[in-house]
């Protein structure tokens, strides 16, 4: 993969972290605490595949973009 490509991953891969963090922002509308922790737990487990997934090998190969780092 070229550096390109990376940013543009990084990129989308960002935009949809934000995306699935702001299902949890989202009024409940009469859901129960139930309800809700099973929707924050299926959004940090797709947040932790996208991270572990698609960024960390990213960021291994291309360490600048890490902003972490």
């Amino acid at each position: 993969m070229n550096e390109e490509y990376a940013t543009k991953v990084q990129s989308y891969a960002l935009q949809a972290i934000k995306e699935l963090s702001a299902i949890l922002t989202i009024d409940g509308g009469g859901r129960s605490s139930e309800e809700y922790e099973l929707i924050q737990e299926a959004v940090g487990r797709s947040i932790g595949q996208i991270q572990m997934g698609v960024l960390e090998p990213l960021y291994k190969e291309y360490p600048a973009l890490d902003d972490l780092a």
